[in-house]
């Protein structure tokens, strides 16, 4: 009988061990990028998407139907990161020169990047770490005159990568 009872809290604390109740904040993430030549991308990050990910189907043809099977292959979405632009355009003009870079330039200029996922004590709960990133697209800064209030420049660049692993 005391078998019995402490088997069965063995399984009820095993199952109760697995039960997270906190959801996951927008607003708990980092982002790290190569610190030494693109520090102020990271520092004033406020946005990250987390991009998609889609695994091809493979049709099969049999007696008339489509039998859907799974692909051999994953596509990832791009990356996008939203950073506040600093007053001295600092940030922006570090992630043109990265663009730049990528055409003009005999090296390999494509990064490693983690997208850190904090939970609800701050600590690091998840790793993403994306592969052989570089920046595509680089938004528009709209300057106007006709704001009543101070809104600060946002930017979002875009990102290709080969691809992102959970860690």
């Amino acid at each position: 009988m005391v078998f019995l009872k402490f088997n069965l809290l063995g399984c009820i604390n095993n199952n109760m061990t697995t039960i997270n109740k906190n959801f996951l904040s927008p607003v708990g993430f980092q982002l790290v990028i190569n610190r030494q030549k693109y520090s102020n991308i990271e520092y004033f990050c406020t946005g990250v998407t987390l991009p998609s990910v889609t695994l091809s189907e493979a049709p099969l043809p049999y007696k008339g139907v489509n039998y859907a099977l799974t692909g051999d292959r994953l596509e990832f979405a791009d990356l996008s990161i939203t950073f506040n632009v600093t007053e001295d355009m600092e940030n922006y003009i570090e992630t043109f020169e990265w663009l730049h870079n990528c055409i003009n330039s005999n090296i390999d200029v494509s990064e490693d990047a983690e997208l850190l996922i904090l939970n609800s004590h701050n600590n690091v709960s998840k790793r993403i770490k994306f592969n052989g990133l570089f920046p595509t697209s680089l938004d528009s800064l709209d300057f106007n005159t006709q704001n009543t209030t101070i809104e600060y420049l946002q930017a979002t660049v875009t990102f290709a990568y080969t691809n992102f692993e959970v860690l």
